[in-house]
């Protein structure tokens, strides 16, 4: 039987322990994305990336990690229609396509002027924060390889 100070100093080690790792972990992801021309990181994808750099981080410290980051708005996360979230850097605004070929995440150009934003705004009455729109369609390299 555990007394209720042995059950708090279990606790007390275990939170510990979960806040060095996302401490150590979200730095690592930050310094891998910022390095890297891929900008949609899975989760798996950022397991992989961190583990070749000799971060050994479980897929739940990844995750916590990887969603601190985005409540933070270091990173920005785009959940496509199959359910994986996918992460980059926050920056400029853009939107993505979507290839439906290779799945690739392509970042393109905003194709939502903010004057067709306001215009909506004002005809129905609401208050757009943000966008996010996800062309579905071929990127260039498989739009090629389909036109060849």
């Amino acid at each position: 039987m555990v007394n209720a100070s042995g059950l708090f100093n279990r606790f007390s080690c275990c939170y510990c322990h979960f806040v060095a790792r996302t401490a150590r972990v979200s730095p690592a992801i930050l310094r891998l994305i910022a390095r890297s021309a891929w900008h949609a990181w899975t989760l798996e994808d950022l397991q992989t990336g961190l583990a070749s750099e000799g971060v050994n981080a479980d897929f739940s410290s990844i995750f916590r990690a990887a969603e601190k980051l985005t409540a933070g708005g270091e990173v920005r996360k785009v959940v496509l229609d199959d359910g994986r979230a996918r992460f980059e850097l926050a920056g400029t605004h853009h939107d993505y396509l979507h290839c439906t070929a290779c799945g690739e995440l392509i970042a393109v150009p905003c194709v939502i002027e903010r004057e067709a934003c306001s215009a909506l705004e004002g005809k129905i009455g609401i208050a757009i924060a943000e966008h996010q729109v996800v062309l579905s369609g071929l990127c260039p390299a498989c739009r090629a390889a389909e036109v060849a």
